[in-house]
């Protein structure tokens, strides 16, 4: 990586927001109850873990491999 590239992950503040509103929601629904506190992190799990696929690129297509156009057989002999 050059110096002047953009790093692969990097962490805007609409998805530290996310992550904020994530653990608040976590801590209230353990409040509210072991269950629904653990069924809290199983879904903030599922979903830090889908941002960071879309974060590294797992979602893109595979870049499509160049083909090599061929080149005609020469059909003209060389004059001598």
């Amino acid at each position: 990586m050059s110096l002047m590239e953009r790093p692969t992950f990097q962490l805007t503040v609409g998805s530290m927001i996310g992550v904020v509103g994530c653990v608040a929601l976590n801590f209230w629904l353990f409040r509210v109850g072991i269950l629904w506190g653990i069924l809290g992190l199983n879904v903030t799990k599922h979903v830090v873990i889908a941002y960071l696929c879309h974060a590294i690129g797992l979602d893109r297509p595979a870049a499509a491999e160049p083909t090599i156009a061929a080149t005609p057989a020469r059909t003209e002999l060389p004059l001598a």
